[in-house]
């Protein structure tokens, strides 16, 4: 199975440490790191909806809504 957090997929905050105020807001992927190993999961930058900066968030913390938003959208 492919996984769902791809580039511009739309996702919704499900927890963030420290953030407690972006919790449940939706935003899309524009950033996904390529760690070093396997060991070390890969972290996603999330542009929020109504959001200027871009927010660095683990995958446990991010939930796909099944949507895909465009490029156009973002740039």
């Amino acid at each position: 199975m492919t996984d769902p957090l791809l580039f511009f997929a739309e996702v919704r905050v499900l927890r963030a440490p420290g953030r407690p105020q972006l919790e449940g807001k939706l935003g899309g992927i524009l950033g996904i790191t390529e760690p070093p190993d396997e060991a070390t999961p890969p972290a996603y930058a999330v542009l929020l909806d109504g959001e200027d900066e871009v927010y660095t968030f683990l995958r446990d913390e991010i939930e796909p809504t099944g949507h895909m938003r465009k490029q156009e959208d973002y740039y």
